[in-house]
């Protein structure tokens, strides 16, 4: 190669859209459309333009519209030309209706909502909403919303009634929704004021990602009123004796993915958690992350084998980091090691297990036992 410079343009196809790819396709496509046709044609190409984020990262993280002179070019002239290819969508509230108006998108089917708030959420569902066939036609649904509730504006249980049971009205399509955020916690959906199946509930819901306030909203969740849910991972704020009777509670044989995350310490694993992992019979991925107190005994290798293992024969991957405290402490255990984790868990085909026990002088005993991706 000579010392001339090569030229953008001088390029390939295929390295072009290397190069593409290695940039956001925001700025791709807002620097490049209307320069040349060969440039146009390789930005419009519909592998590229499948998935838009017409959104900005700030330097706390949070997601942020585009500038309005980019969201101008964008909604007059760029989203005219990659409409029928976009798949996938990310917008942010404050342009979610401009942007969602500017074309027809026949191909979207899923889209991501960052910064809703309650008030804006349940206008786009509405009847007369102009973008409400846009929530018709998605099967995946990720909202990030905003962390207050507008106590003046709607009651929490109006967001209940209003909120949830409008989005599965609605959503009739949705297949997978992911909420994150205060306002879609599930966390007063069904305490007291618990909604009935046939106002809250789907049939096409197959995976929901989720935060809880109790355990009694998990198991609302697994009551039957998504009947054909596969997947479930629910973080919850905390796990106490429920006020529903687990005992009565059906098998989940639908239920393959299932991961449980309590934010707090929790004295219920005999009592809640065995119960409720012994509903899922046919589980094939669950995830674990729990800190016991005032147990008997140390949740160990032994037991999670008892307790979980060998009422789910079909299950491929086990994560877990279970952390036990107690105030009594079995003497067994200052001669224990991994022996016991080795033989009920790595033998099972679940390996790379991290085992401890740690003792303190004012009688307190804890046991740590966990998996790859959490050893540390």
């Amino acid at each position: 190669m000579n010392c001339s410079t090569v030229q953008l343009l001088d390029l390939p196809d295929e390295m072009l859209l290397e190069i593409f790819y290695k940039l956001t396709r925001v700025d791709v496509l807002y620097s490049i459309l209307n320069v040349n046709k060969r440039l146009n044609r390789l930005a419009c190409d519909p592998f590229f333009t499948h998935f838009v984020d017409l959104t900005t990262t700030t330097s706390d993280d949070e997601r942020r519209s585009l500038p309005d002179s980019m969201l101008d070019q964008f909604c007059s002239f760029i989203l005219p030309q990659i409409h029928h290819n976009i798949q996938s969508l990310v917008v942010e509230a404050s342009s979610m209706g401009r942007i969602l108006l500017a074309c027809d998108y026949p191909k979207l089917h899923k889209l991501i909502l960052n910064s809703i708030t309650p008030e804006v959420f349940l206008k786009y569902l509405a009847d007369d909403s102009s973008i409400v066939h846009i929530f018709k036609q998605i099967t995946h649904l990720e909202l990030s919303t905003i962390e207050y509730y507008s106590y003046k504006t709607i009651s929490q249980m109006d967001l209940n009634k209003n909120g949830y049971a409008r989005l599965f009205s609605v959503c009739q399509h949705l297949t997978h929704l992911n909420i994150n955020g205060n306002y879609l916690h599930l966390d007063t959906w069904m305490r007291r004021n618990a909604l009935p199946l046939t106002m809250c509930s789907s049939s096409s819901i197959v995976e929901l990602n989720v935060n809880v306030n109790t355990i009694d909203d998990c198991l609302r969740l697994l009551d039957g009123r998504f009947n054909q849910m596969k997947t479930l991972n629910v973080t919850v704020d905390s796990i106490k004796a429920p006020s529903l009777n687990i005992a009565n509670q059906n098998s989940l044989p639908n239920l393959t993915t299932f991961s449980l995350m309590p934010a707090m310490p929790t004295e219920e694993y005999d009592n809640v958690i065995v119960p409720l992992l012994r509903r899922m019979p046919n589980m094939e991925e669950l995830i674990l992350c729990l800190n016991v107190e005032n147990r008997s005994k140390f949740i160990d290798g032994a037991v999670l084998y008892k307790d979980i293992i060998i009422h789910m024969p079909r299950m491929a991957k086990f994560l877990y980091n279970i952390i036990t405290i107690d105030h009594y402490v079995d003497m067994s255990y200052w001669f224990k090691n991994d022996d016991i984790a080795e033989r009920y868990i790595i033998n099972g085909g679940h390996p790379y297990i991290y085992c401890c026990v740690d003792f303190f002088t004012n009688g307190v005993g804890r046991f740590h036992i966990s998996s790859c991706p959490f050893i540390k």
